[in-house]
């Protein structure tokens, strides 16, 4: 074997790998597009933005009917336009977040481009592209997706306004910041606060923290609020005799500006899950996979340079700032869930560039190796749920496929091994193994796991059977994944609601338990149909394990009567 040759093969590879890296990153988004909606905050968002769309009621917020009272209207606002365009389905309601997705990557390149090199800028891109944060929200859609693309945005746009002055750049601004408070509450404007603030208290910028030309900028946010205010006043504050989710009379303005955001951290919200002060210091080894191992040594160099060298010494300390002060609120408040951080990723990534862009080759050559060792456990995962999670029932067809992971695999050590530089190494092997990971995911993982959304399965049966919506009840089994995969609100019923209506026939969707409820009390179905289901957002070994994944299932009933 020519080793010079093959070395002359890498070199030849990496100038296409470095042009045409994005590709990768967007075949996975779009596969993501098409998945299943996950219950429970998803499917969830989704069911509210097709009934937005059915009642025409966009300013007041409703949920199977009930008022709604938790996360601000611009996500429903926006899938249920998409579903006025493209019908109720799942590429419908993500199609508006995977544009956001890509104003998060493109608005992270261009804010790094104000003050770093563009070799650093893509390698930015590339780093937030290429995170599992990132396929992550762009499959399993809530309101982080939009809050990522808004807040990277307005980063964007205040860097290049301290450059220039502009009022158009003030107005975009408020566009970005505007946005992020419609999708996520006062979160999108406080962490631009914080880090900018930062940066111009630690280099003594008096001139920017006075600068009254902010005030257009939060009279342009204001103007954007209005429209979600006024539909919070009336559907909430107007109605003080309201009872939603036990609380008597909510303002609906005070619920959004304060407590759903800092009532976590004062205790007033009800909100809590004993989630940890470290909570977030464990999921981010996950969430930041493939470059998590870059991002600590990143903050602990930007850290010492901080105190060693100075606050001048970094072009930015944006990134900085706001990454701390924004992860050290998060973590106190009552209510952790991993994807709150994911509104950090973009400072994350450009902090991770930078600091592969400095580094010496005698830094980066260890860690590139352990990076490898990382790498491989992904290809170990994707070959695990190829032969043990999920394995095709044809047997020749599963050592295909794996047989095809470990040509990857091969491949990209060959590569690896003989390309020029650590850097390269580790942007090759992270960028690839990324995207061929989650392109497994997408393409097998995730539609395998999807099989056991019992509600999921049995709203398809129903359209199948074609069921009237009028024909359908749910008894004790509350799902937003049924009515989004119905296409209509499927009313929750009482047992003395249904049973006097035996002569007729309809449908009942019920649990084990309430079913046998309904035969203790006379009820004789002419037909049961059974779904086998799982809380696919939980997953677990005993789940995965098909030895035991048996008794880890729900069983869920389809009864005519």
């Amino acid at each position: 074997m020519n080793f010079r040759h093959i070395g002359d093969i890498a070199d030849l590879v990496w100038p296409w790998l470095r042009r045409y890296w994005w590709t990768g990153p967007l075949l996975v988004f779009i596969c993501n597009l098409f998945i299943d909606i996950m219950e429970v905050d998803a499917s969830q968002y989704a069911m509210i933005s097709m009934e937005m769309l059915q009642t025409g009621s966009f300013l007041q917020v409703y949920e199977q009917g009930y008022d709604y009272l938790d996360k601000p209207p611009l996500l429903f606002w926006l899938s249920s336009a998409s579903m006025a365009v493209f019908g109720v389905n799942n590429f419908a309601y993500k199609f508006p977040s995977f544009l956001f997705a890509l104003l998060a990557i493109f608005s992270t390149y261009k804010f790094a481009m104000v003050y770093y090199s563009r070799q650093t800028s893509l390698l930015a891109a590339l780093v937030l592209a290429t995170s599992q944060a990132m396929f992550m929200i762009t499959n399993d859609v809530r309101t982080d997706t939009i809050l990522m693309g808004a807040t990277a945005f307005s980063f964007w746009r205040i860097a290049v306004y301290l450059r220039k002055r502009t009022i158009n750049n003030l107005l975009l601004i408020s566009i970005g910041i505007g946005a992020g408070m419609l999708v996520k509450g006062p979160v999108a404007l406080v962490y631009p606060v914080l880090a900018f603030g930062f940066e111009f208290l630690s280099k003594r910028q008096w001139k920017n923290i006075l600068n009254p030309h902010w005030l257009i900028a939060a009279a342009g946010i204001a103007v954007i609020l209005l429209p979600m205010c006024y539909g919070l006043y009336m559907q909430f504050d107007m109605h003080p005799d309201k009872i939603v989710y036990d609380l008597k009379g909510p303002s609906g303005l005070r619920f959004y500006f304060w407590t759903q955001s800092f009532g976590r951290i004062t205790g007033e919200i009800y909100w809590k899950n004993n989630a940890g002060f470290l909570f977030f210091v464990q999921s981010i080894l996950w969430d930041f996979q493939p470059w998590v191992l870059f991002l600590i040594p990143a903050l602990a160099h930007r850290l010492f340079r901080l105190i060693r060298q100075g606050i001048t010494a970094s072009p930015e300390n944006i990134t900085l700032g706001g990454f701390c002060l924004m992860f050290f609120a998060f973590s106190l408040s009552s209510y952790k869930l991993p994807h709150y951080i994911f509104i950090l990723f973009p400072a994350a990534a450009v902090m991770t560039a930078d600091f592969m862009v400095r580094a010496s080759e005698r830094f980066l050559k260890p860690l590139s190796y352990l990076h490898l060792a990382t790498m491989t456990l992904l290809y170990v995962l994707m070959v695990t749920g190829l032969l043990w999670f999920f394995p095709f029932k044809n047997g020749a067809v599963n050592w295909v496929f794996t047989l095809l992971v470990f040509g990857c695999y091969i491949g990209l050590i060959t590569l690896w091994r003989f390309l020029q530089g650590s850097g390269r190494r580790i942007i090759t092997a992270a960028a690839v193994t990324a995207v061929l990971f989650n392109l497994f995911m997408a393409l097998h993982f995730y539609p395998n796991l999807l099989k056991y959304q019992a509600p999921a399965n049995a709203a398809r049966y129903l359209i199948s059977q074609k069921a009237d919506v009028k024909s359908v009840c749910k008894y004790e089994a509350r799902s937003s994944a049924m009515d989004f995969y119905f296409g209509n609100i499927i009313p929750n019923l009482n047992p003395e609601d249904i049973l006097p209506k035996a002569g007729t026939h309809f449908w009942i969707y019920t649990d084990e338990i309430c079913r046998q409820d309904l035969l203790d009390k006379g009820l004789k179905p002419l037909q049961e149909v059974v779904f086998k289901g799982y809380s696919v957002s939980l997953v677990s070994l005993p789940f995965l394990d098909p030895s035991t994944r048996e008794s880890r299932l729900k069983r869920y009933y389809l009864l005519l009567i």
